[in-house]
């Protein structure tokens, strides 16, 4: 009677605190087999109204056909409908990994997410990390699938500087489509033979609202393989399909994405100030902090990637006259 309460406490409230076992690092207290079983049967209904919950109309490119069970899609991260767009883009039933507590517990989201099969991550305990590896490792042994935002937070941030650590910018630029992301999947791949199927969503919002998605190839991580070339192989895979979706759908002239006198940084500016306060709660005071969610660590660069600092360093050696100045140009090197 009392968990009936707090549920109905959280419907009134928009909060979801009856869903706060999900947080325990004990994998059968967060998790359990009949509850993978149930979710799967309910798994189409409610993808139908994750579709509601968005202001963006999906569009599925074909993808090659998979069974439903034992895979880990891991979906580039861009803001908070990847959530719901990227439960349909895989369209399949899968465990959502989310690392954010507060949105768990203190919006109506939390239900939503629970209802679909979550796994709570706490992302500054070490225990949790764990924890989440184990569950998301019983889900796919007990024939259920993982969904996962492996690179760690919204690729929205267009700094260009390195971190001196990755021999690449800070893992977050506007020049990358895909950021680097965490090895833990990979490595779960390897331990239970269970493939990864790099998925994409390509948003556009030019005109109306949409977001463009597909699973591409299916990629094993077999026994002997190294997990960062692995890595870069599923980014590699992701960075292509991004493309080939921009292409085919975003292609246009200058002229129409300005035609109203606002710059495309302008815009761009903008729409990230738009999508962070998404997630703003204000019951509680929350923000969404872009430069908070960095704290998360990356893997090593296999292939190191080559910052604007480093492309255009060479102007730091050049005479400059009137005939060379215009190479000074932000907009041309992205240099600050």
């Amino acid at each position: 009677m009392s968990k009936l309460k707090e549920i109905l406490s959280d419907l009134k409230n928009g909060t979801s605190h009856s869903v706060s076992y999900l947080m325990s690092n004990d994998v059968e207290t967060a998790l359990s087999k009949k509850g993978i079983k149930i979710r799967k049967i309910f798994s189409p209904l409610l993808r139908m109204i994750y579709l509601t919950q968005t202001d963006y109309k999906l569009v599925r490119e074909p993808s090659e056909k998979i069974n439903n069970k034992g895979k880990i899609f891991i979906i580039n991260h861009r803001q908070a409908d990847d959530i719901v767009l990227g439960a349909n883009a895989v369209n399949k039933h899968g465990y959502i990994v989310f690392g954010n507590e507060k949105l768990v517990l203190e919006t109506s989201s939390g239900l939503g997410l629970w209802a679909n099969g979550m796994i709570a991550l706490k992302r500054d305990s070490a225990e949790s990390r764990k924890s989440t590896y184990n569950k998301m490792k019983y889900v796919l042994e007990n024939g259920g699938n993982i969904i996962i935002y492996s690179e760690g937070y919204w690729n929205l941030d267009d700094d260009g500087i390195t971190d001196g650590i990755h021999a690449s910018d800070a893992h977050n630029s506007e020049c990358w489509l895909i950021q680097d992301i965490n090895i833990g999947a990979i490595r779960l791949a390897k331990e239970t033979g269970c493939p990864v199927v790099p998925t994409i969503l390509h948003y556009d919002e030019i005109g109306k609202k949409r977001c463009y998605s597909k699973r591409g190839r299916i990629i094993y991580v077999g026994k002997d393989d190294d997990i960062f070339s692995k890595k870069d192989e599923v980014i590699d895979e992701m960075n292509t399909i991004y493309y080939n979706l921009m292409e085919k759908y975003s292609s246009y002239k200058r002229s129409e994405l300005e035609s109203d006198g606002i710059s495309l940084k302008e815009k761009w500016i903008a729409l990230k100030k738009e999508l962070i306060s998404a997630c703003d709660i204000p019951s509680i005071g929350y923000k969404l902090d872009l430069l908070d969610e960095k704290r998360i660590g990356k893997a090593k660069v296999g292939k190191p990637v080559v910052t604007n600092e480093e492309a255009f360093k060479h102007l730091d050696e050049i005479e400059i006259n009137s005939s060379n100045a215009y190479l000074l140009s932000k907009r041309l090197s992205g240099r600050k």
